[in-house]
């Protein structure tokens, strides 16, 4: 078990193999330290943008990242 339960290691999830239409036992980490000043994250609807965004803006919180978030829809 890799231990990611770090600061600047942002856990997102586990790998999904298209293939077998199952979810691996890989996880994604996402280095903070690549975090630019802005961001934009597109996609068609239900894909999973909600839900990148919300584990993101998290795991940020947790190593006290500070953001800005702006959201006109209100979701």
């Amino acid at each position: 078990m890799i231990n990611f339960e770090k600061l600047g290691a942002f856990y997102l999830g586990k790998n999904y193999d298209v293939e077998n239409k199952s979810i691996t036992d890989d996880i994604v980490l996402y280095d903070s330290k690549d975090l630019t000043t802005h961001a934009v994250c597109v996609g068609m609807t239900g894909s999973g943008k909600t839900g990148l965004c919300i584990s993101l803006l998290e795991e940020a919180a947790i190593d006290n990242v500070p953001a800005i978030v702006i959201d006109p829809k209100g979701d």
